[in-house]
């Protein structure tokens, strides 16, 4: 009898030890991996219309150090939000037990990020340092919220190099809400789906880990994941029941915003006194964005109704400080006292643009910005930037749909929209090439568009800085010395205007009597690029963009081209290309060369293609002039 019970214990311990061994992953999911998750079970509980129950229980092992990050034991928590649960075990390679964490080894602290004052969001995690690779992470941890605004998502495969063993999502709706639920990708591979939006399970097994790729599309566009959203929601005691986007914005805009315009009159006199002399709307409009500039700075106040309410505009006038969504409540109340309409905005930011989704209402956007529909021009404004033009909202907020509302409701529409020829930058002036190879230039360079807040940000620089800079922009061009800088920035129109004087001592190569010179000597394109033999996913290009350089080189006298130059023309559907020389006089030569960059999304197919156009504009751009002595 005792030896049948040890003998049991010790198969039960060695079948356990066994599911966490290293030894016992796939080999094709170690292939490529930082790291496997073993497990990842994840169970939503929506109990009431204010309670939801999220528990994760997962098993991830880690092969080298730069799967440490991948971890992810991490609680966020809040007046709202509490932790029931959070366990962690740490096993060896063999799958051995080597530690029980306890309390002791959670550290907690305020969730306060970069530009953050504070905030009621806190989080809790393991604090742990490896000491040999690889080890196994066990943690489950179970957290419940009265904040139903959100309900958490399914995305199995979170980043490159992270393989998954096994994988599964559960939600269960207890109340008589309505759930929307939208699933992304799902054709092609193999997930395990049963019940409805009540009742639902999902599994999906075994997928390999992938590198990342050079500009590959979003892993959301790739693998599956699906979005969930209850049609009733609260969040801080504060109720909601929409099923479209108007509805959200009419809650969004009572509950929310409403009232947080609460300037004194004597404060409204102020603000009309600042525009009494504009001769328009958009100049009062542009008077009260510079006073806004002026006055305040941006630090994240993440308090009151889910940090999703803004500060009244009667705090930021007192403390000149708020976050993004108390700074665009403070602009739109300054605009709606001088009697100017506009529309707060919620928003996907970042510089890849991410489109707020249509076809699924539910809490959605990062940041939030204003819009000002004027009758003969569209306005956008980025409240937490004290140095951002006028009117512009650069790659953080541009090119995609956004989430306008007001007191009548809401609707989704296209932000500021950037063309690839409105994003321009544009060079020309002279330059001289000297018999020593020393070449002397005097250009001007503008920039617009999404490459205008680039540049911008020298006027900002100190000397030092600057210097530090401009050098490593135009390392190509060894012992550079600027003998002159000038910087104008158009802060009405979004245009920044650079005047180089510099010279470069042995630019050009001197063979016997001939000298040989590159004819385009700042902004080449250049590229890293390199072609896949196996490309496993689609690719896509941001952001267009023009770049001309158009200048008149002189060259020595006594030097002359021993032949004309035949124009270079290149077009393809990832951009064009053109590159000219034409003799003026005897001793100057107008060089002009034009690029244009074509956005898009492209097969997996086309990649290569993509890599060789890239490479044909570098080496044109790399293109020699030889100019023999007479």
């Amino acid at each position: 009898m005792k030896k049948t019970l040890l003998f049991s214990t010790f198969m039960c311990s060695f079948i356990y030890a066994q599911n966490y061994a290293v030894d016992q992953i796939p080999a094709d999911l170690v292939k490529d991996a930082y790291v496997v998750i073993r497990q990842n079970d994840e169970k939503i509980e929506l109990l009431k219309v204010d309670e939801l129950k999220y528990t994760e229980d997962v098993v991830v092992t880690v092969l080298s150090k730069a799967g440490d990050n991948y971890v992810g034991a991490q609680a966020y928590y809040n007046p709202n939000t509490k932790i029931d649960l959070f366990e962690a075990t740490l096993y060896d390679a063999f799958g051995k037990e080597v530690k029980k964490f306890k309390s002791k080894d959670l550290l907690d602290q305020s969730a306060v990020s970069n530009g953050q004052m504070y905030t009621d969001d806190r989080i809790k995690y393991l604090n742990f340092t490896p000491t040999s690779y690889p080890y196994t992470i066990h943690y489950k941890i179970t957290t419940t919220t009265k904040n139903t605004i959100g309900i958490p998502k399914w995305y199995p495969v979170k980043a490159p190099n992270l393989s998954v063993e096994k994988s599964s999502y559960q939600f269960s709706n207890k109340t008589n809400a309505t759930i929307r639920l939208k699933e992304n990708n799902f054709n092609g591979f193999n997930i395990q789906k049963t019940g409805d939006q009540n009742n639902l399970n999902y599994t999906f097994n075994h997928i390999p880990a992938f590198n990342e790729e050079d500009k590959m599309i979003s892993i959301r566009n790739i693998f599956p994941n699906a979005i969930l959203a209850s049609n009733q929601i609260n969040i801080d005691g504060v109720k909601g029941t929409f099923d479209n986007w108007n509805e959200y914005g009419k809650w969004t805009y009572t509950y929310l915003v409403n009232g947080k315009q609460d300037f004194t009159a004597p404060q409204k006199d102020y603000f009309k006194g600042l525009v009494k002399e504009a001769k328009s709307d958009k100049e009062k409009v542009e008077i009260l964005y510079k006073h806004l500039q002026k006055k305040v700075r941006y630090i994240g106040v993440q308090l009151g109704i889910g940090g999703l309410s803004p500060y009244p505009a009667s705090y930021v006038e007192s403390k000149s400080y708020g976050d993004c969504k108390a700074l665009t409540n403070y602009m739109l109340s300054m605009l709606d006292a001088v009697g100017i309409k506009s529309y707060y905005t919620e928003v996907h930011s970042g510089a890849t643009p991410k489109d707020m989704t249509e076809d699924m209402m539910y809490l959605q956007g990062d940041h939030v910005i204003l819009y000002v529909p004027l009758k003969d021009e569209d306005i956008w404004l980025e409240t937490t930037s004290q140095t951002s033009a006028f009117n512009y909202l650069g790659d953080f907020t541009a090119n995609r749909k956004v989430f306008i509302l007001d007191e009548t409701g809401g609707k989704i529409i296209p932000s500021q929209q950037f063309k690839p020829e409105t994003n321009q930058l544009l060079v020309n002036g002279t330059a001289n090439i000297s018999i020593d190879g020393t070449l002397n230039t005097k250009l001007s360079e503008v920039s617009k568009g999404l490459i205008y807040e680039n540049l911008a940000r020298y006027a900002q620089l100190t000397e030092k800085d600057l210097d530090l800079r401009l050098k490593n922009r135009f390392s190509n061009l060894q012992g550079i010395k600027f003998n002159k800088t000038e910087f104008n920035d158009n802060w009405n129109d979004a245009i920044f205007t650079s005047n180089f004087d510099f010279s470069v001592p042995n630019y050009a190569k001197i063979q016997g009597n001939n000298i040989i010179i590159n004819i385009i000597p700042i902004n080449r394109e250049e590229t890293s690029l390199k072609k896949a033999k196996d490309r496993k996913f689609d690719f896509k290009v941001e952001s267009g963009y023009v770049d001309e350089v158009s200048y008149v080189l002189t060259i020595p006298n006594g030097y002359k081209m021993p032949q004309s130059f035949e124009a270079i023309k290149v077009k393809s559907a990832f951009g064009e290309y053109s590159l000219e020389i034409h003799p003026k006089d005897q001793n100057n030569l107008e060089i002009k060369r034009v690029y244009k960059q074509l956005p898009g999304s492209f097969s997996k197919e086309k990649y290569n293609e993509y890599v060789e156009f890239r490479r044909q504009i570098a080496g044109y751009d790399n293109t020699k002039l030889l100019l023999e002595k007479l």
